[in-house]
């Protein structure tokens, strides 16, 4: 099995300009799905809070669904 960095390499060398073209805009559909990096950080705020200390990156779930033992 081929490496993802492989198979794009031979993608490429495989196809001409135009083929790859033509199955990008058939991609571009997929640019308009989930919210943006911004937005999702910004919403996610309402449940998460980062806590920067001097050895690592301490996070506190605000989320009260996680807090059910038996919601998993």
């Amino acid at each position: 099995m081929k490496t993802l960095l492989e198979s794009l390499k031979l993608y490429f060398d495989k196809n001409s300009e135009n083929q790859i073209l033509k199955d990008w805009n058939e991609f571009e559909k997929f640019d308009q799905v989930g919210p943006k990096i911004n937005d999702f950080l910004l919403q996610s705020k309402v449940f998460y809070e980062i806590e920067i200390t001097s050895s690592y990156w301490k996070f506190n779930n605000f989320n009260k669904l996680t807090k059910n033992p038996k919601f998993t």
